[in-house]
């Protein structure tokens, strides 16, 4: 450390004692002093700093505190006080100074840093520009934390606001190890960041970048999350001296924004995984599974008549319902294996490092049993009991996605089974997913390729053989699979939504087909009968469209018949279904001006039985 000139201007009562102290130091190798504030005659040519006693002497001189300050502006500057007038310091700083300390109450190697300091700060201060000198002046007073260091790397400057964020004290003078532990862990508290990104170092060396979020880390405090911009400092000559950290707290910003993100990946019912977040985790189990060549497992469960829980005891119990599974599906399974809410009543489950594969069978009986004992909920014994599909790794799929649709077949056959019980996804199963896939692709374009033909089955009067009506048929030439009758597809048109589109087209065909035998055949009472899907009695598209196809083809309403499967009629999903077919069976005559009603057949008890997939199928 070279040896420097210090003049000192004051008289105070501590003075001598303080004066002692600097002589005393390493770095003092000419000391100048002056009971008054006035630069003596003899002051030596080079002098380093100045240090002068922030008190009444100023006043008195008939100067302010910033005027005096301006004076000195040739040299390094440190205002001198007592502990218990402490503020007089701080009040010298804003004006300008390069630093202050307490006269008693600073050891040697403090009052050593701070002088080098206050050396170095002003050293820089005089190679700025003017204008940088102004942004730094303006620095000082905003509400963003500001760090200035030397190229060196050195702190040269900290404004409050800074102190404040990082809860440093006004007096309190940053270490070489501060220095480079500022920041130095990314936003997630955990992964070190690299000495050169650190924002410190870029900002000395010259570097200009902008929100930067990284950790400040202080001794027995909480982490507090930083977004930081840096910008370099030239002198008048373009010449690089230092360069300026600016940075805000964004830790509440951060904390929101991570609960919003848990919050997206997590169903709030049950705090389970949703299906996004168990997606991804089970990506990843499928990469460990590779590199261990160890089996895995995923787990599609689903609660066998869970519907009638919600019909019978209300949302509220079918909710708490849902709590308490998801509530069993973590304290049964093993560390390491995970859980998730794929959606309703369905849940999935991944099992890693199983062992032999009738571990997984084990697992799932296990699950069985657990989730199909008694649950209390709000007072009430509630019964539920599982289907679960099982689907192995790799030999189900070798996809997350594929691995799921498999568990996911495999479960509905458990469910058809009768439910209670788990099954295993087979080679067949993919046959038959795979020719789902297929079909469900091809049902969309059907329309559009005129896929969709009509076989019409004649109704005879068996006692005098006269034709007395058509049903009419829907069947689908498949390009591949040739003419597939509805039980191949009906299932994928309603699934998909596509059921009204297609459920249109029958109503239009088939009353411009009647409409053309009765004209063509002279048979004006001929009759035809179209069959309706549940799903089309949900919508009141379906009045718009037998009204249309009638408008169209100027059939008398009374040659058209709906059959409704009488499943759909008592189930007791249908709810306003009877009104809704009533409604589409009944049209007020242009002709006659009264009202005429098409036979609507609505139940077995009346017309015929016809089971729930029996639509538009032949008897």
């Amino acid at each position: 450390m070279a040896g420097r000139s210090i003049l000192y201007l004051g008289g105070s009562e501590f003075a001598a004692e303080f004066c002692d102290k600097l002589k005393g130091l390493a770095l003092c190798e000419q000391f100048t002093g002056s009971p008054s504030l006035e630069i003596p005659a003899k002051t030596p040519e080079s002098v380093d700093l100045i240090m002068f006693e922030a008190g009444p002497l100023i006043p008195q001189s008939g100067q302010t505190l910033s005027t005096f300050i301006h004076t000195l502006s040739d040299w390094p500057v440190i205002a001198v006080t007592s502990r218990n007038q402490e503020q007089r310091g701080i009040a010298a700083v804003r004006s300008g100074a390069q630093a202050y300390v307490c006269a008693d109450n600073i050891i040697d190697t403090e009052l050593e840093s701070v002088i080098e300091h206050a050396i170095q700060r002003h050293k820089l201060l005089v190679r700025l520009s003017e204008r940088d000198n102004n942004v730094l002046s303006i620095l000082q007073s905003i509400n963003d934390g500001v760090i200035v260091v030397d190229r060196h790397g050195h702190v040269l400057d900290i404004n409050p606001a800074a102190r404040s964020i990082l809860g440093l004290t006004a007096r309190q003078k940053t270490s070489t190890e501060w220095d480079k532990a500022f920041c130095n862990f990314a936003a997630d508290g955990k992964t070190q960041i690299d000495h050169e990104e650190l924002p410190l170092v870029k900002a000395c060396r010259g570097q200009k970048f902008s929100s930067q979020t990284a950790v400040y880390r202080a001794p027995g405090e909480p982490d507090t999350i930083l977004s930081i911009n840096g910008q370099s400092l030239y002198d008048s000559s373009q010449t690089l001296v230092g360069g300026v950290v600016t940075f805000r707290d964004i830790t509440d910003i951060m904390r929101r924004t991570v609960e919003l993100e848990k919050r997206a990946q997590y169903d709030d019912l049950t705090l389970l995984p949703n299906r996004r977040l168990f997606t991804q985790q089970l990506e990843k189990a499928i990469g460990r599974s590779q590199r261990s060549k160890r089996p895995l497992a995923v787990l599609f469960i689903d609660l066998d008549r869970f519907k009638s829980v919600n019909d019978t005891l209300g949302h509220d119990i079918g909710d708490e319902l849902l709590r308490q599974v998801a509530d069993r599906l973590n304290k049964n399974l093993r560390i390491g294996d995970f859980s998730g809410r794929w959606g309703g009543d369905e849940f999935i489950v991944c099992l890693e490092d199983f062992g032999e594969q009738r571990n997984a069978a084990a697992a799932a009986q296990k699950l069985v049993l657990v989730l199909s004992e008694k649950y209390d909920v709000c007072g009430s014994e509630v019964y539920a009991t599982p289907s679960i599909g099982i689907a192995i790794y790799p030999g189900s799929g070798e996809q997350a996605d594929r691995l799921i649709k498999a568990a996911d077949l495999a479960m509905y056959q458990a469910k058809k089974r009768g439910g209670g019980r788990f099954q295993y996804y087979s080679s067949s199963l993919n046959t038959k997913l795979e020719q789902r896939e297929e079909l469900e692709l091809g049902l969309r374009h059907a329309l559009v390729r005129s896929e969709f033909v009509l076989h019409y089955q004649p109704r005879i009067d068996v006692n005098s053989g006269r034709l007395i009506g058509l049903e009419a048929l829907l069947r689908w030439q498949h390009p591949r699979f040739g003419l597939l009758p509805p039980a191949r597809f009906l299932a994928i048109l309603e699934s998909s939504g596509l059921i009204h589109s297609a459920g249109e087209w029958v109503i239009n065909t088939a009353c411009r087909q009647l409409a053309s035998w009765q004209h063509q055949f002279e048979l004006p009472d001929l009759s035809i009968a179209i069959n309706l899907s549940q799903q089309q009695l949900k919508q009141g598209r379906l009045v718009k469209a037998v009204a249309k196809a009638l408008a169209d083809t100027a059939l008398d309403p009374g040659c058209i018949e709906f059959e409704i499967g009488d499943g759909y009629i008592v189930g007791p999903t249908v709810g306003r279904t009877p009104n809704t077919a009533r409604r589409a069976c009944t049209w007020r005559s242009p002709v006659a001006g009264s009202l005429r009603y098409a036979r609507c057949l609505l139940s077995a008890r009346w017309i015929r039985a016809l089971s729930t997939a029996s639509f538009l199928t032949s008897p």
